[in-house]
């Protein structure tokens, strides 16, 4: 009875022994199945890292063609600074990619998956992305360089505009300056009226034992008709009879009659106003 009692707690315990040793291989199993998964994953991640940090260098090569083509002078102002904004931002996602590299890099070698060829791989993309970097630092160079000299050429055209803008008002100036000079000097004054009104505005002045004086004292200037010398060629005097008091050369005009009335025509304007700007009419 007693060896069959120990024959079975043999068999348990060795049941027991058993089914520890499967649960352990089952765990074992288990762990290396997300280990691999993980190693998959992380290794697909650097595989595609690898492409976007492709794909990056390919658009900062593009980049430079833009930047070193001839035509890259006859681009707006606006559309360099977008090209700045976007080296930028290239600049930025290479950074954040290298880091993402070396992380992923460690991962690997952590988990003793790295081989020759993987780590081939990485130290080019590596060696590229410093190369890029540098050139995005060449790029940004040569940027900032055009965008000031445009900057210069940009304050230069408003220093000549302001230049043009200064001497077009002084050429406006100064034409409007010689046009009423020249107006001034072509102003002259003409009066019609009888000899009572004459005498009434002080033109005319009878003084005792002498002739009859003309435009001599204070005359009334506002009872003259204004005129342009350069315009004025006949003034009509509405009446049969006229004369002219002030010294105006014989030869420089003629009366005529028109109507019934006397006209005075100007046949030399320079020789005809040249001793005075006042010319005085009588008419009766």
């Amino acid at each position: 009875m007693k060896k069959i009692v120990l024959l079975f707690c043999c068999a348990g315990l060795l049941t027991a022994c058993n089914n520890a040793t499967s649960n352990q291989e089952n765990t074992d199993h288990a762990t290396d199945s997300v280990t691999i998964t993980r190693l998959a994953d992380e290794r697909d991640s650097l595989m595609s890292l690898i492409g976007e940090i492709n794909q990056s260098i390919l658009e900062i090569n593009e980049m430079e063609h833009v930047i070193v083509s001839p035509n890259f002078q006859q681009e707006t102002p606006e559309r360099k600074s977008q090209i700045m904004e976007n080296i930028n931002a290239m600049r930025m996602a290479l950074e954040k990619r290298r880091t993402e590299l070396d992380k992923l890099e460690r991962k690997m070698k952590q988990a003793g998956k790295m081989n020759a060829d993987l780590q081939e791989t990485i130290d080019t993309q590596k060696q590229m992305m410093t190369q890029q970097a540098q050139k995005i630092l060449e790029l940004q160079r040569e940027l900032n360089s055009a965008l000031a000299t445009i900057s210069n050429l940009n304050s230069s055209v408003d220093s000549l505009n302001n230049q043009v803008t200064n001497i077009n008002s002084q050429r406006e100036e100064a034409e409007k300056r010689s046009t009423d000079l020249a107006n001034e000097l072509n102003t002259c004054y003409y009066v019609v009226g009888s000899n009572k009104e004459l005498k009434e505005h002080s033109i005319l002045e009878k003084k005792f034992l002498s002739h009859t004086k003309v435009l001599e004292g204070d005359f009334d200037r506002s009872y003259f008709t204004r005129a342009d010398k350069r315009t004025l060629r006949e003034i009509e005097t509405f009446s049969e009879k006229a004369k002219i008091l002030t010294k105006q050369p014989v030869n420089s005009y003629r009366i005529e009659e028109r109507n019934g009335s006397k006209v005075i025509v100007i046949t030399n304007s320079t020789l005809f106003w040249e001793k005075s700007d006042y010319l005085v009419i009588e008419v009766k």
